[in-house]
């Protein structure tokens, strides 16, 4: 009998122990928030989140401030009429689409300009500055590779009758691995390739530094990216497919998407929110590993994705969800002053960009 009660005793400790731990570290929901920081703004085409650090675009110059309103960086440039910036780490690249100018600052506040043979369709930027730029041409399109110099490196033609037209390149962390998605009409109906190249070392047993090639059927593939430096993902309207690429590509997840994708997001994790024949928009996170760790019905009428660490942000212009990968909703909370982005910083904090301004907030 007393062995009983020792059981008891413990198991009851044991319970009440696992209930403290789950208090502090487990799930958190949060009631309302508090305004930590008001940073000033200028005239802003886009904001764009990086690495916790906010950053301005507009046509005729880009600043980086941090989450306490210390300016990083100040890149001016002549004014561009259809600004594309990309950015890899410090470095940010910014082309004037239709034109054959680019820029690139390497996060410090210094910048380089350049000239390019032909009229500028997409640009993709290394953290080591090499930077990959997809330009038409009448026939041929080309997409050429330059050092943070300027050299040029490597350079890729192709023909429109041929290979098809050119939708997005994306050039890996390391400047040396470089994905690109073509779209062309056989038998009326469309077909995408997807093409993988390496410019180290292993790239050069191959042709034109080519290893790997992916078709698929029926299908716009408007959206590749290197997740991190050996891992890529492709997004079609039919389809999604996960490749690790160390050297060459190899699929590691593959699925058929049956509903239209509105928005995805990169971070720690992969999340798209896709709508359903029923109306429905879903959302759904993965992991580097294809396996998805958060699926969710959204009744939410959101305007904007973002996501960071395990948080994923969802944002309309009256208020915002916050989710958690493994808890699911955090949050929910309403904005008088309009939101036009936000961003996820940490340490459950956020950018609020505003009609009016900026604000740092914090969830408590």
């Amino acid at each position: 009998m007393k062995k009983v009660r020792i059981a008891t005793l413990v198991f009851v400790v044991l319970l009440l122990g696992g209930g403290i731990v789950y208090a502090v570290f487990g799930k958190k929901d949060y009631k309302s928030f508090e305004v930590v920081q008001e940073l000033e703004t200028g005239e802003s085409l886009e904001y764009v989140e990086v690495d916790g650090e906010l950053v301005r675009c507009g046509k005729e110059g880009a600043q980086a401030v941090t989450k306490d309103g210390t300016l990083l960086w100040n890149v001016t440039y002549e004014t561009m009429k259809n600004p594309k910036f990309e950015f890899c780490g410090s470095m940010m690249v910014v082309a004037d689409i239709g034109s054959k100018n680019y820029l690139l600052s390497d996060g410090t506040g210094s910048t380089r300009s350049f000239s390019v043979p032909y009229p500028i369709q997409a640009v993709s930027v290394a953290k080591n500055g090499v930077t990959a730029v997809l330009m038409n041409a009448e026939e041929e399109d080309y997409i050429y590779l330059y050092s943070k110099e300027g050299e040029l490196l490597s350079e890729i033609e192709t023909v429109v009758a041929r290979d098809g037209f050119p939708l997005a390149v994306a050039l890996s962390e390391d400047g040396k691995k470089l994905i690109t998605s073509y779209m062309k009409v056989e038998r009326d109906e469309p077909v995408s390739c997807v093409t993988f190249y390496n410019f180290g070392e292993v790239g050069q047993n191959y042709e034109s530094n080519l290893v790997g090639q992916v078709q698929y059927l029926e299908c716009l593939v408007p959206r590749i990216s290197f997740w991190d430096n050996d891992t890529v993902m492709v997004v079609g309207e039919n389809v999604m497919e996960l490749f690790s690429m160390e050297e060459r590509p190899k699929s590691v997840q593959k699925k058929e998407i049956t509903a239209e994708v509105k928005s995805i997001a990169f971070g720690d994790y992969f999340c798209m929110i896709t709508k359903n024949k029923e109306g429905q928009e879903v959302l759904e996170a993965y992991n580097k590993a294809g396996e998805i760790c958060m699926k969710k019905v959204l009744t939410f009428p959101y305007i904007g994705l973002h996501t960071a660490g395990k948080e994923v942000v969802l944002y309309s212009y009256s208020g915002c969800e916050v989710y958690h990968v493994e808890d699911g909703l955090v949050y929910q909370g309403t904005f008088a002053n309009g939101i036009r982005q936000m961003f996820v910083i940490g340490g459950n904090r956020y950018y609020i960009i505003e009609d009016r301004g900026v604000r740092v907030i914090k969830l408590v």
